[in-house]
């Protein structure tokens, strides 16, 4: 159904377009075609931008022009502020002041919600719950309770007819973001189309609270080992999709450092072990909390920290975290060629590999001689998605959400201790993990896996002719020529000492079969030559391994 035929949706698009006439966009709503439409709908844009605002800078007008549209744009400008690839600075420092709050509800409003989802009366599940909130948000509001047990819980309760509000405005945005597209020039280099695609699916999960307990205890698992954080627990028996009952923790906020200190809670070592517990989750388990901001963590005696609200996390392939380590280890070592085909694997269009790897070259200059403790994450991050930029090279989302953690991380830890290095906490488990990559049994485990690849390929059907050509001239277009030679050289050569390892193999098995021949010189039992000629080929073959091993580690 169109969009503008609908009553409730139009009259809500005309208080969306008002407010971003109000606030001086009623320019961009023209450029995005949308003028003529709203006309005929009876909507004239004349309204002039109030005084007040004038002095304002378009980014902070944003901000609060999302503000006044309510929590579906709330929500956009949040995710909007992840995407550190698309927008400068001072946009995203703009973005990151949304605050998603809301006046309270009076609890006996929310009670028929409540019942409906416990699916019984709430007084045969809770003693007791509390009338004042512990917070309150577009989307649910919280409130403490206390179990017939006497466990003490929180109750996150959806809001009554958030969804319905949210698919309605969502409605709308995605019609704006496909006018957009389509009629702007300007903002078609920001794709607003996907943008909206991946917010539209960020929000339709933080509506499920089951989705967030679920993300909780996948993080509680990978820091089960880590004695010193706490995870709320999940009571699944009353947990569903618009009601979380989860553990209650009594704690300080991690930004109230007076209140911490006065405790004789110790911030700079709160600092070391939140910066730990977030890299872990990052660099090994891959599965991370994408908001870490203080309001999200609570420091509880002895310096533990309780870390709160799942709804918004990020997760890191194995492939992704090479590809970062990848980009980290170039921009130490200076090489330029390595860091721009790193930043290729992200296009999805056609770039200028050398013109890349020049803005590279001048990019990785400003590290030269820093080891990996002395990086700079934010200032890497902003420098590299100014490149990106230049480019219209999109950060994938996962590796967008990493980016904006290590900044909000890198934040939260300077609040804490002024000293705070980010790269420093994280560089014992990037070792760590350099030293999982290329152990000796990684290595076996993917030559063992490169070996079932070649098998699989000689039993896959042929291809036919055109799909072939097809695929070459794709691959003609899009390739660099000098990556392509190099990819070349690399292949050749790891043919190469694959075929020396498998004549060591031959040598290996013949020098087996010699050991039982009772003719020539013997040794207990067995033949001299044998003897010896099995330790060659063992030797060689050892050998031929450990150096694509080291070929490997060095390209890579």
């Amino acid at each position: 159904m169109d969009i503008l035929k609908t009553g409730k949706d139009l009259r809500r698009l005309n208080e969306i377009i008002n407010i971003l006439i109000k606030y001086g966009f009623g320019d961009m709503i023209r450029r995005m075609g949308l003028a003529e439409s709203m006309e005929k709908a009876g909507k004239l844009l004349r309204y002039q931008m109030p005084d007040e605002f004038l002095s304002l800078r378009p980014p902070e007008r944003a901000r609060r022009a999302m503000e006044e549209m309510g929590p579906t744009f709330i929500k956009l400008g949040q995710i909007l502020a992840t995407r550190v690839d698309l927008f400068s600075p001072e946009w995203i420092e703009e973005f990151e002041k949304l605050q998603d709050e809301n006046t309270a509800l009076p609890l006996d409003s929310l009670i028929p919600q409540i019942d409906n989802s416990l699916g019984k009366p709430n007084k045969d599940v809770f003693r007791y719950i509390d009338p004042s909130p512990l917070g309150t948000a577009s989307m649910a509001q919280v409130h403490r309770a206390t179990l017939f047990s006497g466990e003490q819980v929180v109750l996150k309760i959806r809001k009554p007819g958030i969804r319905e509000k949210i698919e309605s405005d969502m409605r709308l945005v995605n019609h704006l973001a496909r006018v957009a597209q389509s009629q702007s020039v300007e903002l078609r280099r920001y794709k607003p189309v996907d943008i909206v695609k991946e917010f539209e699916k960020s929000l339709l999960r933080e509506l499920d609270f089951s989705i967030e307990s679920k993300n909780a205890e996948r993080i509680a698992e990978s820091l089960k080992k880590i004695s010193y954080v706490k995870i709320p627990k999940v009571y699944w028996d009353w947990t569903c999709e618009d009601l979380n009952v989860q553990e209650y923790f009594k704690g300080i906020p991690a930004k109230n450092i007076k209140e911490l200190m006065s405790n004789g809670l110790d911030p700079q070592l709160i600092a070391h072990r939140g910066a730990k517990i977030a890299w872990q989750t990052m660099l090994i388990d891959g599965f991370f909390h994408a908001d870490p901001h203080p309001g999200n963590f609570l420091v509880l005696p002895k310096n533990q920290i309780a870390m709160l609200d799942f709804g918004m996390v990020g997760k890191l392939s194995n492939a992704r975290r090479e590809q970062l380590m990848k980009l980290t280890r170039h921009i130490v070592l200076q090489d330029a060629q390595g860091a721009a085909a790193v930043l290729m694997e992200w296009a999805d269009s056609s770039v200028n590999f050398d013109a890349l790897a020049g803005e590279a070259e001048d990019f990785i200059q400003q590290y030269y001689g820093l080891s990996l403790s002395e990086l700079n994450i934010p200032k890497m991050i902003t420098d590299c998605t100014g490149i990106l930029r230049n480019y219209d090279i999109q950060l994938p989302p996962d590796i967008a959400l990493f980016s904006k953690a290590c900044i909000t991380l890198e934040g939260f830890g300077r609040l804490l201790n002024p000293q705070f290095d980010l790269m420093t906490e994280a560089e014992p488990l990037i070792k760590q993990w350099g030293k999982t990559r290329y152990s000796p049994a990684s290595l076996a485990k993917k030559l063992g896996v490169r070996a079932l690849n070649v098998v699989d390929k000689l039993y896959e059907e042929p291809r036919p002719e055109i799909h072939t050509r097809s695929v070459q001239a794709i691959q003609a277009q899009t390739w660099d020529k000098q990556q392509v030679e190099r990819w070349a050289k690399r292949f050749e050569h790891q043919k190469f000492r694959q075929t020396q390892v498998a004549v060591a193999c031959c040598y290996l098995i013949i020098s087996a079969l010699l050991l039982l021949v009772p003719a020539g010189p013997q040794l207990y039992g067995y033949s001299i030559i044998g003897i010896i000629g099995l330790m060659l080929s063992t030797f060689s073959i050892q050998w031929y391994l450990f150096l694509m091993w080291w070929a490997k580690r060095s390209q890579d």
